[in-house]
């Protein structure tokens, strides 16, 4: 830097700010006034933003300057230049340049020769509008610098005095408090979406059941954690000949998903780079990578991608994760990667969680194909055997009883050491025959598929009332005149199984049974005043699990309460498919 007039704290000069005259009490009256001016702008706490666009005009105010300048810097990179006066957007960038080298070095300049350049620049100070610049960094209590400060030209046309280097060192003070403040509410305010969006990333891993959406909801939440202006995802499928791509239905992009179906084999792109290889990609120069998407190297808006395999617990790639940043984006760093990675992770577990939870609901459907199939083979075979009860052995007792009816007429009365016995084998004839039948509408009531639930609910509440001594109401209101077999088979087991243990176990004297449509579904009530059961501690026979696997077959729901000595409520309902 050539020329005395550029000067740092460290060099000394005639009007070294060390030794300040005292202001006039006009001049005392303005620094009183601009410091109270920045004051109340800090005092406000406002954010960041905020901060740094109000500064400057307050800055130009306080120092009477003809342009003012603020930027903030964050790990001495210099951020959005904030401006108050004119300045041409060709020195903008190199005004930027200055701030950044200010901030870098912590030092202050002054620069009024028209021969010296600005710091950090090859720009003379005549290759600019400006006579005399100040340039002041903001310190952070720890030494480094938060922002920096630029103001040029007074009004007066006068260069700038020592008072005026001290006044803007004394606002650097002050501001330096808010821009600690802000930044630090920006941080904590950041770590809150960052908490928010692993919270809703969490959630999100935890709610979908199918692989597709669910790696594509992760790329949603990864893009605005890792501050991505795009991606995509792909889940591995392997077609009938054995042969696996990834393939992916969508691109997000600037909030939004676009239908875009894309399929890559191992090699081909970016996913297939991954899924050959298993390990993340980073590009910082997207157009001129051989790997890229041609169709967004064209479009230019992509310069930087990651991408990352999903790997699940046994190192095989099953998807995988993309995402773009654009040119005003910084790359992707490894660190990301590994961030980006522990999210896959975290989505393989999902997504293995979930091929299991759809296996076991596969396996449990054909358990359930198994049980109805055998429920529906036991009723033809109870149906058959009850047919053969009633018409073959029924009948052959029949004909025996009328056989013996004729013997026993053909027989004096005068023999009646050979007429008794006949009769008494007549009567016991009679009585097989009666058991007979009894057993066969039990199998199978003939009742159930010649008139319908109804008559067969009739029946057998009927009979149970003769053989138990309890008082069962049967109210079918509600009930239409005939339903599925299927349906109607499943509500007369049911409740005659449950009326069964009511006579067996529960001492009960009154017994409800409702049976009715509501709602596209049939609905079972069955109430008892017995003596009640735990139904948590106590195991549950053979009886009620046969219940819930019926009801559990045609996708019904069974609820059972009860306690002890209060009685007992059973509650079924069967969905009409």
């Amino acid at each position: 830097m050539s020329g005395t007039s550029a000067r740092r704290p460290d060099e000394s000069s005639p009007d070294d700010v060390r030794s300040i005259s005292p202001p006039s009490a006009e001049r005392s009256g303005q620094l009183l006034e601009a410091l109270h001016s920045v004051a109340h702008l800090v005092a406000r706490e406002p954010d960041s933003d905020t901060l740094f666009r109000e500064l400057a005009p307050v800055l130009a105010g306080a120092m009477r300057a003809s342009v003012a300048a603020v930027a903030p810097l964050v790990e001495n990179t210099i951020g959005e230049l904030v401006l108050a006066g004119e300045v041409p957007a060709e020195l903008q960038p190199v005004l930027a340049r200055s701030l950044a080298w200010v901030g870098q070095r912590r030092q202050r300049m002054i620069v009024s020769d028209p021969s010296d350049v600005l710091p950090g620049t090859q720009t003379a100070l005549r290759d600019t509008p400006w006579q005399d610049v100040l340039l002041v960094p903001v310190l952070h209590h720890a030494g480094h610098a938060t922002a920096a400060l630029f103001v040029a030209d007074r009004h007066d046309g006068d260069p700038f005095q020592p008072t005026d280097v001290r006044l803007l060192e004394t606002i650097a003070e002050q501001v330096v408090v808010g821009v600690d403040r802000a930044q630090l509410f920006g941080r904590l305010d950041e770590w809150s979406r960052t908490l928010e969006a692993l919270l809703t990333f969490s959630a999100s891993v935890h709610r979908h059941a199918e692989a597709e959406p669910l790696v594509n909801d992760v790329v949603e939440h990864a893009a605005r954690f890792l501050k991505a202006d795009g991606g995509r995802a792909g889940i591995v499928h392997t077609d009938a000949n054995g042969s696996s791509a990834l393939v992916s239905t969508g691109y997000w992009q600037s909030g939004a998903w676009y239908r875009e179906p894309r399929r890559w084999r191992v090699g081909e792109g970016i996913a297939g780079r991954v899924f050959e290889h298993e390990f993340p990609y980073l590009t910082a120069d997207y157009a001129s990578d051989p790997l890229g998407d041609p169709a967004l190297q064209a479009h230019g808006t992509v310069h930087h991608a990651l991408a990352i395999p999903i790997k699940d617990t046994g190192h095989a790639v099953i998807g995988f994760f993309e995402l773009h940043r654009g040119p005003d984006r910084a790359p992707f760093t490894w660190n990301e990667a590994g961030f980006l990675e522990s999210l896959a992770d975290m989505t393989a577990m999902a997504i293995e969680n979930s091929r299991l939870m759809t296996e076991l609901a596969l396996k449990n459907y054909e358990i359930r194909q198994l049980f109805a199939r055998h429920a529906e083979r036991l009723e033809e075979e109870r149906q058959h055997i009850a047919r053969e009860l009633h018409d073959e052995a029924g009948q052959a007792l029949v004909g025996v009883k009328l056989s013996l009816q004729a013997l026993s007429r053909a027989i004096p009365d005068g023999l009646p050491t050979v007429k008794t016995p006949l009769d008494e084998l007549r009567l016991q004839v009679n009585q097989a025959t009666a058991r007979l039948r009894q057993l066969a509408r039990r199998l199978r009531p003939p009742a159930l598929d010649q008139h319908g639930l109804t008559v067969a609910l009739s029946q057998l509440t009927h009979e149970l009332e003769e053989r138990s001594g309890m008082s069962i109401t049967l109210d079918t209101a509600w009930l239409p005149e005939r339903r599925s077999p299927v349906l109607e088979t499943a509500l007369f087991r049911i409740t005659q199984e449950a009326l069964t243990n009511v006579a067996a176990h529960a001492r009960a004297s009154q017994v409800m049974v409702q049976i009715g449509e509501c709602e596209r579904a049939m609905w079972l009530h069955i109430t008892d005043d017995g003596c009640g059961f735990d139904t948590q501690q106590q195991s549950h026979g053979l009886g009620l699990r046969g219940i819930a696997e019926r009801v559990h077959v045609l996708g019904g729901e069974l609820r059972l309460d009860s306690t002890n000595e209060r009685g007992t409520r059973l509650l079924v309902r069967l969905p009409i498919s």
